[in-house]
Parts: structure tokens; C-alpha cells; sequence
């Protein structure tokens, strides 16, 4: 397994309104899948800014980039994705499940 910090931020010149609500929509529903498959153990925004965050962990054979290039806030350019890779070390037992 491979864990990730996905950062999002947002570019200066985002779409307003019904349209934005349309990328943000799909957005959230392109997140579904990896939600129910297990592969984002949590998003959401960030305080006080323009962006969220994303845990997510994906098999040995998939790649950050091809999921960051399927989700509809990168391909509508309007957010760029800041990618930390780690280790899990120490988590608590509740999420353990996560990293089996």
C-alpha cells in the first residue's frame, strides 16, 4: 500500500456559482467509489481557505497522478494538488483497519 496527503488549493480564478457547484458536485461524487472501496479514510476543506484535504491509500499499483487527473477539480484546473507520500507508523486502533 502507498498512503498520501493529497493538499488541494484552489487557483485565484475559480468559477462562481451554479457552475462552480457543478465541479464541486462532481467532485464530491467522483470521491464516492474510493470512499466505499476503503482508499480515502478522510477529506474534507481547510479552515479558513480555498482547498481540502484528502488521506487516501492506494495499491502498489496505482498512481497518485492517474487519480489527481480523474478528479474533476484537476481536470477543470481549477485546484492544484500538493502530494505527500508517508508511512504509517502509528495510527489508532479504531483506524487500523485502514492500513490492512
Amino acid at each position: 500500500m502507498k498512503y498520501y496527503i493529497l493538499e488541494g488549493n484552489m487557483k485565484p480564478d475559480i468559477p462562481q456559482g451554479p457552475e462552480f457547484k457543478k465541479i464541486l458536485d462532481a467532485h464530491h461524487a467522483f470521491m464516492v467509489p474510493y470512499f466505499e472501496a476503503g482508499k480515502i479514510l478522510t477529506s474534507g476543506p481547510l479552515t479558513g481557505s480555498r482547498g481540502g484535504v484528502i488521506l487516501l491509500r492506494l495499491e502498489d499499483d496505482e498512481t497518485v497522478e492517474d487519480f489527481i487527473a480523474a478528479d474533476p477539480f484537476a481536470q477543470s484546473g481549477i485546484q492544484e494538488y500538493r502530494i505527500t507520500q508517508f508511512n504509517v507508523f502509528q495510527i489508532q486502533e479504531y483506524a487500523k483497519a485502514w492500513t490492512e
